[in-house]
Formats: C-alpha cells, structure tokens, sequence
C-alpha cells in the first residue's frame, strides 16, 4: 500500500482521523489514497469496520479487484451491488466483513429499514469513504445518508464513523462568484462533516509530473451554409402545429427549450383528456429529437430515428394518428434523398474526420474518447466512422460506451457489456470510445491521447473528468463545436469556474478554524431542519386522499382502469395491482422481459400494454409464482377529489400505499376461486 508524496500529503488529515475531503484530479490515485487509508484504520482500531460507497454499479467490483486486492490478504472485503446476490442478505454480509465496497443506494435502504433482519445501524461502522463526493447534495443518496449522520451529530451522538470524500472537483455550484463559490463549497463541507480540504501543496510539482494536464484546442466549424433536411422538418413541425389549433405554440424548432415546453404541453394534454393535443406533442417531440441529430450527426442518423418511430406505430383507425402518420409519409421519399446527399454534410462531423485522421495513423498506437451527449449520438458517430472511407484504413477499432439506465430510444448497455468494452479498451483490442458521460468519473480507463468533446455543454466537474481522461504524455483535448455557439460559451464560462472553484477552496483553507466550525454548524442545522420539514411534508401529502375516491386512467386513450385502493407495494419498490379483474384491461405486448440480475423472490415477466390503445403500462412480475401486474406511474393520470394529475414517481401521489400480504393475497383469491 505504497503511497506517492503527494498521495501521503493528500492522505495525511485522514491518517490522523479528521473528517476530511481528499481533493485530487483525475488519475492521480484518490482510490489509492482511500485504500491506504482504510488499510491503516483497520490496522490500527481492534473493532473497525468500513463501508466505501460507491454511486455507480459497476465502481463495486472495479474497486475490490484492483485497489482493495491488497486488504483481502489480511482482512475479510465483501462487495455488494444490486448487481449480485449479496444485495439480499446486506445486513449478514456488514456482520462478517472488515471492509464492505457498495452502492449508497443499499446502504440507504438497509439504514432506512425497518425489519430487524435487513437492518443496518450507522454507529456499526467507523469509517466512511464517499467516492465522487461532491454528488452528496440535494436529494442524492449519499446526501441522504449524510443527513442521517448529522441528525445524530447534532443530538449528541458520539460514537459516529469517521467520514473519507473522495472527488476530484467539487465544483462552484452553480455559483459564478466568489462569495456563490465559497458558500457552495461550505455547503459540500457541512454535508460531509469535514473538517478539512486536502489538497497537494508541498507535493505540486510531483503530482504535476505524474498528473500531466493535455494540450487544449477548440476545434470549431461554421454552421451548414444550408440546411435543405433541416428546413422541410421544421415545415413539417409547422403543419402539425396548425392542426392543432392552438395559439401561441413554440416556433423554436430543434432546441432543448422547444423540448421543454412541448414536454410541458403534452403533460398538461393528457392530465385534460386531451387526446389530439397530446399525441400531437408526442411528434413534435420525436421530430424536435430529429433536429438535434441532424445538427449533431448525419441526416442520415435523423431520417432513421423517425423512420423507425413511424415503423412501430402501425395501422391505426385513430385520425390524428393518421393525420401524422399521412404526414410524415408524404415527405418521406424527399427526405430520404435530401437525407443522402453529400452537399448538404455535417460540418461538425467533417471537423472529427480531420482529427481522427491526423491522430490515428496506420499502425499507431493511439487511443481515444469522444464524449457526446447521447446515446443516439454515440451510436450515430459509431456508424458514421464506419460508412467514412478516409477513416478505414487506418487500424481504428472503435466501439460504444453508454449506461445502463433504461432510455425510449436506445437499447441501455448491460454492465457485462460495459465491463467487456472497458477490457478490449485497456487491452488494446479497441482503440476509441464514442461514449457518453459514463466514462467520465470513475471508470478504470486507461491513458488516452486524444479526448473529444462532440458539441457538448455541460458542468465544469464533467468538463474536468473528461479533460482527465488525455492523460498520457502530450495529449490533445478537443472541443469541437460551432463557432458563436451555446458549447462554445458554456466551456469558457467552465475554464473561469474551474480557478473561481480553486479560490474558493483556498478561501476555505484559510478561514479561522472557529469561524469555520460555527457556519459548518449552522448549514448543517439549516439542511437537517430543511430535511425534517421536507419529510413531514411528504407524510402529510401520502395522507391527503383516501385510496378508494382515487382512480388512475389510461395516459394515452384516457380510459379508467382502476382505483388506489386496488395498488400495493412489493419490498416497498414495486408498485403492483391486486385486483384479479384489473387483468381484462391490459394484455400481454411481447416475450419475457430479461434482467442482467436475478431477485430473491420474483422474477420478470413480460410487458404490458392497454387493452384498448396499446399504451405500455409496466411489466408482469411473477412473486413467489404469484403474478402480478407492476404500473409505472408515468403512463397513467391520477385523479384525487382535488384535481386530474400525472406523476413521475410513486413517492409523490397523494395517497397511502398498503404493502403487499402475499398471505392475504393468496387466501382471498383462492376464495375466490370457489
């Protein structure tokens, strides 16, 4: 467990047994750093134990394989995710081990539990590491978990573990000040409980040899000088827009804020049964989706998206599904033509060509990243590398990188999968990445020489996390984007923040030590009150409307299909329907659905849609060779006595949720039989 001088400096408040956030860029060893830390606390206390936390699945095994592989020769390191079987007996495995790796998610809900099994209390562990701290904020989990300690901090509660953030930028916040940035990183401290910021200052110019910063350039290009594709989209936007006879529509076709709003209108269409207009916005959207592609890739990549979007939509007696429909097929061969002509190319993607081809010669060793901010787009890029002849010959063994949460438009990567690209990557069996954010923090990912950003605009923790990744000697960081445009602005605006986020830091580091405890104190009193209110609030609203006076419609032919009172919940996650006649208002849409993980005791089934529309309504799940229906909240709309509304999450309805009895269930549905 050899350290570097700078990681020993880093490391010191922590040896010492502060709470303290480690700062360190990216690929500088903060794992390292954590890992000697926790090999020295279990050395020297007779009944540690440490939980390092994790916010990413895949950062679980990564960390015990590489930098815990040490500590499991002399103490007893258990990893557990929701990827694997120890997620079910978590309370068991924190008895038996020294040292736990998890996701914060299973420490939460093992802390937030209410049976004595499955639960774990705070006081059991005496060391704390928080990876990727600076997401301990808000409503994240590590915040969560945080809350919970400092509740207990500020009544008294001695025996507490000691608490290791790790990040290798905590960011301004938001804040563009000063002040805004100082108050932000008190804010991370309080949440943290730290007492201190480490960071290299005896040590610079040895972390600076090890932690080479790349060369950056901003490869910037004009827009197309025309735009023919572009052009017949947005007229095609102009015509559903008149169907829909309302006033005062968007005209802002192909940016994030006509996505906004037109998001905003078919919510809004569907809490009023408003069926033209909802349906309509659902297109509008597919086609403002259309026009971010075209801007970001190929025509190509745009025609297809909506191509396969009309494919899935089938014969429909529905007017304004036909109305649409018509639409889209009457411009369908000009937009195919116009979509494969050459005059009209991205320039963006021009500009990538040149910087592929300059760095990836025949032969050479390169490596690489581009980060987009799609998965669409990665797929696209992918594709257009492959149909580029220039790009053929040149030994580029390319491949794509996304997550693995569920999207409408991409098929998510499985961990396996992911796992499998990173190993090709860092054997050499792929060369270059077309990922999105997910290889930007935490990733085992080795040294590239050249990493892009594709017409992103992002934070200026992602923009260092990125630039990160250039770490061999004489990397190049590229920002390839449109001359004059929001990207551009957004990445200069993240080069101020950047030293506004170091000054603060310094700032910090230099406040006498008492006038840094009082105003710690006082955030923390602020967030543990603001949190208390925030809860007793959301108990409140759960008690609001009895679950009978409750029913949920269909979200898209508005029809009725149950009441509240007929919704239980499954290990407190998953929402299910329990009654028998609930199954002649839905049918079973395809095969059975398949996870990367198993369960304790269910299993997927298939999916689910509306009897009379087709709307996807969730999954069957088979508990205990029961089955049972699981709703996602989003395709329903919720009347209360008070008003018709659609949610994104259970947690916010306004009535009480009974959690399943598989008994009761069980024996009165057997009466029924009878």
């Amino acid at each position: 467990m050899e350290l570097r001088g700078y990681q020993r400096e880093a490391a010191a408040p922590a040896l010492s047994g502060l709470n303290c956030i480690v700062c360190l860029p990216t690929g500088a060893g903060k794992t390292r750093v954590a890992a000697h830390v926790c090999w020295q606390h279990l050395h020297s206390r007779s009944e540690a134990k440490v939980a390092f936390l994790v916010n990413k699945v895949h950062l679980v095994d990564q960390h015990v394989e590489k930098e815990f592989r040490e500590l499991q020769k002399s103490f007893r390191v258990a990893a557990v995710s929701g990827e694997n079987s120890h997620k079910t007996f978590f309370a068991d495995v924190v008895k038996q081990s020294d040292l736990i790796v998890c996701t914060a998610q299973i420490l939460h809900n093992a802390l937030a539990s209410g049976k004595e099994d499955t639960h774990v209390d705070l006081a059991e562990f005496s060391l704390l590491v928080i990876d990727e701290c600076h997401h301990t904020h808000k409503d994240a989990v590590y915040n969560k978990i945080m809350l919970g300690y400092l509740q207990r901090k500020l009544r008294g509660q001695q025996n507490l573990p000691q608490i290791l953030g790790l990040t290798a930028s905590p960011g301004t916040g938001g804040a563009t000040t000063l002040e805004g940035a100082v108050e932000h990183i008190l804010q991370i401290c309080a949440n943290l409980d730290a007492e201190e910021i480490s960071v290299v200052q005896e040590e610079v110019q040895q972390l600076q040899s090890h932690v080479p910063q790349p060369r950056k350039q901003h490869d910037l290009c004009q827009e197309r000088v025309q735009d023919p594709f572009g052009e017949q989209l947005k007229k095609m936007m102009e015509k559903i827009q008149q169907h829909m006879e309302l006033p005062g529509l968007p005209r802002d076709f192909g940016t994030q804020d006509y996505e906004q709003r037109i998001v905003e209108l078919e919510k809004t269409a569907a809490e009023t049964f408003c069926r033209r207009t909802r349906v309509c916005a659902l297109h509008l959207r597919k086609y403002n989706d259309a026009l971010l592609v075209n801007d970001t890739v190929r025509m190509l990549d745009a025609f297809q998206c909506l191509q396969h979007f009309y494919a899935d939509k089938g014969d429909t007696q529905d007017p304004t599904e036909r109305f649409l429909t018509d639409t889209f097929e009457e411009n369908r061969a000009s937009l195919q033509a116009l979509a494969g002509d050459q005059r009209y190319k991205n320039p963006k993607l021009s500009r990538l060509e040149e910087i592929l081809q300059e760095h990836f010669q025949p032969h050479g060793t390169s490596r690489g990243i581009v980060f987009t901010k799609t998965r669409q787009s990665a797929h696209s890029l992918l594709s257009w590398l492959q149909d580029t002849a220039t790009l053929r010959g040149r030994h580029i063994r390319a491949a794509v990188l996304t997550g693995a949460g569920y999207s409408n438009q991409t098929k998510p990567m499985t961990q396996n999968e992911q796992q499998d690209i990173i190993k090709q990557f860092r054997e050499g069996a792929l060369n270059l990445l077309f990922s999105t954010s997910v290889a930007e923090e935490g990733l085992d990912i080795p040294e590239c020489n050249i990493v892009v950003r594709y017409g992103l605009m992002t934070n200026e923790i992602a923009m260092m996390q990125a630039r990160g990744r250039a770490r061999a000697k004489d990397s190049i960081y590229s920002v390839i984007a449109k001359t004059n445009s929001r990207e551009v602005s957004r990445e200069l605006l993240n080069e101020k923040l950047v030293v506004l986020m170091e000054r603060a830091i310094s700032v910090v580091q230099a406040m006498p030590k008492q006038e840094y405890c009082l105003k710690i104190r006082k955030l923390q009193e602020m967030s543990v009150a603001r949190w208390l209110l925030k809860e007793a609030r959301i108990s409140e609203r759960r008690q609001l409307h009895d679950p009978s006076a409750v029913r949920l419609y269909c979200v898209s032919c508005s029809v009725a299909v149950c009441r509240g009172s007929d919704i239980r919940t499954v290990e407190g996650t998953h929402h299910v329907n329990i009654n028998p006649s609930f199954g002649l208002c839905y049918r079973v849409s395809s095969g059975k659905m398949h996870f990367q993980r198993t369960f304790k005791d269910w299993e997927p089934g298939c999916r689910i849609v509306c009897s009379q529309c087709n709307q996807d309504w969730g999954l069957e799940m088979i508990y205990r060779q029961v089955k049972l229906p699981i709703l996602c909240i989003k395709n329903f709309v919720v009347e209360t006595p008070a008003e018709k509304k659609r949610y994104k999450k259970w947690s916010a309805v306004t009535f009480p949720i009974e959690e399943f009895d598989y008994t009761e269930y069980c024996y009165s549905t057997h009466s029924l039989s009878f």
